[in-house]
């Protein structure tokens, strides 16, 4: 028996917002596509006096993310808080949430400014004690479905990728797909290998876009040019496993290019009319996003945490003065490097621990004959193999590089000058012997030395 449509009984045209969301794996079903939700909501509001003055669509959105990560919701929340939006339509109750924490975190603010909701194709009286227990109960049965569809779908993609399967059906530039996993394509690798390789060259995601468009004919926007030179793939690695794939690029040579594409995009954040001394290099320390530069009254610069400022997701509401951290790093920076030095000395006395290989691997061979003996399942087979294996490859590792120490005495003699220096001087002066600085919620700086120095 179908549910009867709620109606509004009251005269008044009151402004109504319609919420659409579609996961991708609902796209083709009849009656959960965008159009048909939009013109489902838009009789509805014709049919009872409403006025829309806004449609917010999520678009291969799964109820699974956090109501944070949907831009639109997102969107619509701020517009309920600028007072524009008297009631929320949407279809169902899982196309608002399926999740009961989100749900009364986000009812708390349409309550707040007197918003009202409507699941158009659903009944809920949530002015009484049992239709609030109604409600709780399907929020709930709808959280628990989407908790056992992503179980079942992480599930399905980590022992694929323990397997060295692809999980999608797109393919690096370079590689083709080979018994559902990752193998090198003849053809195509050179291109990419070269690619990598004009890039140290070149400098400059841009040329090498027309560098890739005149000597091979492949149309690449700069940002699809940007991702390929990120995807670790290129190295074997992808979805947290080292050898996920055969590498088609040295880690060296990968390194080396993902230090020059964060060098470009530090000296790319400073071509403005206004000169910020420390943009591209201060980060939150709550959240970690970089922090970014205003200017208050066409004088003073702060830098703030926009995740704070336009999303409230970060604790970090401190803006920190520009004048104040620069003249910190004056005061401190010889000292805080000083003591960078004596960690390094300190981190290299240190021995590294002895592993029994022989042992490991006689481990690994009585793992294989229980579970060839059927006493022990494949699921455990397969975790304690891949710890011992993983135990077995850090005892072979190389020692990792150590890094080199500050020459204090050059930084020293260069802040003696600082002064004289014009102000996109003294920009790239920090960028070149800083490589970051976290600034707290309570204004504390710590500073890393660029790798280089």
């Amino acid at each position: 028996m179908p549910t009867k449509t709620p109606r509004i009984e009251s005269s008044a045209v009151r402004r109504a917002a319609l919420y659409i969301r579609v996961s991708t794996e609902e796209q083709a079903m009849h009656g959960l596509s965008l159009k048909a939700q939009r013109d489902t909501l838009t009789q509805y509001a014709q049919a009872n006096g409403l006025k829309v003055v806004g449609v917010y669509t999520d678009e291969g959105i799964t109820a699974r993310k956090k109501y944070r990560n949907r831009a639109a919701f997102m969107r619509m929340l701020e517009d309920v808080q600028a007072d524009q939006i008297d009631i929320i339509l949407f279809i169902k109750l899982d196309r608002w949430f399926r999740n009961v924490a989100d749900y009364y975190e986000v009812q708390r603010i349409l309550d707040a400014h007197h918003v009202q909701w409507i699941a158009t194709e659903e009944n809920y009286d949530t002015t009484t004690a049992n239709g609030r227990l109604h409600l709780n109960i399907k929020l709930s049965i709808a959280q628990d479905e989407s908790d056992r569809t992503s179980e079942r779908i992480k599930f399905v993609f980590d022992n694929k990728v323990k397997r060295g399967e692809v999980i999608s059906g797109k393919v690096p530039l370079g590689y083709k797909i080979e018994n559902k996993r990752l193998a090198i394509d003849p053809q195509t690798a050179p291109i990419a290998q070269d690619i990598f390789q004009q890039y140290t060259v070149i400098r400059s995601v841009r040329a090498l876009r027309e560098y890739v468009l005149n000597k091979y004919g492949l149309v690449y926007a700069q940002t699809g040019i940007r991702a390929l030179l990120d995807n670790e793939r290129y190295i074997g690695r992808a979805h947290g496993q080292d050898d996920f794939c055969p590498p088609l690029i040295s880690p060296e040579q990968f390194q080396q290019v993902q230090e020059l594409l964060s060098q470009r995009a530090q000296r790319n954040l400073a071509r403005s009319d206004r000169v910020y001394l420390f943009t591209g290099l201060v980060r939150c320390a709550e959240c970690g996003n970089s922090l970014s530069a205003h200017v208050v009254g066409q004088k003073y610069t702060y830098y703030r945490c926009t995740k704070y400022e336009k999303l409230h997701l970060c604790p970090h509401k401190k803006r920190t003065s520009e004048l104040v951290l620069e003249q910190w790093l004056l005061d401190n920076l010889v000292t805080s490097f000083e003591a960078y030095n004596l960690s390094i000395r300190e981190g290299a006395s240190l021995t590294r621990p002895q592993v029994d290989e022989l042992k490991i691997k006689r481990k690994m061979e009585k793992l294989k004959d229980l579970y060839l003996n059927d006493l022990i399942d494949r699921d455990t087979y397969e975790r304690d193999y891949t710890a011992l294996r993983d135990e077995l490859r850090e005892a072979n590792a190389p020692p990792a590089r150590q890094p080199q120490p500050v020459n204090v005495l050059a930084i020293q003699t260069a802040l003696a000058a600082y002064s004289e220096l014009s102000r996109q001087n003294k920009k790239e002066f920090w960028g070149r012997i800083i490589g970051q600085i976290t600034i707290t919620n309570d204004d504390h700086f710590f500073v890393t030395p660029f790798r280089h120095i």
